[in-house]
């Protein structure tokens, strides 16, 4: 197996080991009425204000009637709000209400603590050499341009 897809199958068994089993993240979620692609679709039109839907579905690699779709349903619960551009009334600009922005910081904090709780029989030295590596690797994906900071 390459580096990569070594790397690959250990972030995947990491996640399912820390996070999955508690399964908090994907209750707030559901309690939320909200899927993960909406969630990801909030993030992103959070951390891109104005944003169009044609945008929107370019940065998350979705066909413009998927994303259109999502944009009604989170309308719909007040998580978004469309504005019409007043030199040409055909685009609209998507933002995220106050609403949006506590929901996601929620949904931040129950992720957050999901990942703590499931590392928590780590060794100190294990979570250290971790907090060390995932800290450089964070750093050098946003000096890339690689991070995906819209991403829950």
């Amino acid at each position: 197996m390459s580096q990569a897809g070594e790397l690959g199958e250990l972030l995947v068994a990491f996640v399912n080991r820390v996070s999955h089993p508690r399964g908090r993240a994907l209750v707030f979620l559901s309690k939320a009425g909200i899927t993960v692609d909406q969630a990801i679709l909030l993030n992103f039109a959070q951390d891109n204000p104005g944003s169009t839907p044609s945008s929107l579905a370019t940065m998350m690699n979705l066909s413009l009637p998927s994303v259109s779709q999502m944009l009604d349903r989170l309308f719909k619960l007040e998580l978004v709000r469309r504005t019409e551009d007043p030199a040409d009334r055909r685009r609209k600009t998507i933002d995220v209400t106050a609403k949006a922005k506590r929901f996601l910081a929620g949904f931040r904090e129950v992720r957050s603590a999901e990942f703590v709780a499931g590392t928590a029989a780590l060794s100190p030295a294990t979570r250290k050499a971790l907090i060390e590596a995932i800290r450089a690797a964070v750093e050098e994906l946003s000096a890339s341009g690689q991070d995906h900071a819209g991403q829950p």
